[in-house]
């Protein structure tokens, strides 16, 4: 099954409807909507909406992995590279990718690994 699947299915079975769920979660009907129907299919907001459904990210999103020790010290090393070359564009891109792990690593309550 696919996160909209999922969250519909989990949804239902909290007998939330959308706008109730959303105003749980702090995000628009409309997201909710959107990645029901496979429109949205971003992981962004899926920590905010598992903590309101009760449930895990990984519920919803079953290849939502955490981070593993190992995988936290590779992005520390490329952080540390990339902010000592002081490279624009490099930076640009660590951004995005440290948005991206922060976005994926959050866990349920909200707190991260």
């Amino acid at each position: 099954m696919g996160i909209g699947e999922n969250l519909n299915r989990i949804r239902r079975e909290r007998g939330l409807s959308q706008s109730a769920l959303a105003d749980k979660a702090g995000v628009g009907q409309q997201l909710i909507s959107q990645i029901e129907n496979g429109r949205n299919t971003t992981t962004k907001k899926l920590p905010q909406i598992a903590k309101a459904l009760g449930c895990a990210i990984h519920d919803l999103d079953p290849a939502y992995m955490p981070l593993t020790a190992q995988q936290d010290t590779a992005v520390m090393q490329k952080f540390t590279r990339i902010v000592e070359a002081n490279d624009e564009a490099q930076l640009r891109e660590l951004e995005l990718y440290l948005d991206f792990l922060i976005s994926r690593a959050k866990q349920p309550d909200g707190s991260t690994r």
